[in-house]
């Protein structure tokens, strides 16, 4: 079983995703960065990329280019102090939310996986940082990145 069928499929990245947008938007520090995507597909957009991490279909690839374009569209933002952990406190409190599978393993894989990706995202944030093209996709299942 997929982390991503485990977690409950396109309906629970959906709502994981929808309830983890409202959340950053009622931050204070992550109000800005979210505020500003100019997208109003943001949210199936992010839940088709975590479907995609997680084992579900490549939706997101097939549609938007894959992880270097979602890199390319958060590198150089200056996203500095505390953004980061507020990011996976708002992830972590939105498996409660979207009411995801209380299974440890689950909760547990999903969460490491918003911390390494808020880490390369993070690392990405100085200005004039660059994206190498064409990066696959990142499979992420209960033990971590799939290599």
């Amino acid at each position: 079983m997929t982390l991503y069928e485990a977690a409950g499929g396109a309906p629970a990245m959906r709502a994981l995703a929808a309830d983890f947008h409202a959340r950053c938007l009622a931050d204070p520090v992550l109000e800005h960065p979210f505020s500003h995507t100019g997208n109003p597909e943001h949210v199936q957009r992010l839940a088709d990329y975590w479907g995609e991490v997680f084992g579900g279909p490549p939706v997101y690839s097939a549609s938007f280019g894959g992880h270097s374009a979602m890199l390319h569209l958060h590198a150089g933002q200056g996203a500095q102090g505390d953004l980061g952990d507020r990011f996976v406190a708002c992830f972590v409190s939105a498996m409660d939310g979207a009411q995801l599978p209380e299974v440890p393993e689950v909760r547990a894989a999903l969460r490491d996986y918003m911390r390494w990706a808020t880490d390369e995202v993070m690392g990405l944030s100085p200005a004039g940082s660059v994206v190498t093209a064409g990066l696959p996709m990142p499979r992420w299942d209960f033990d971590g990145l799939c290599r």
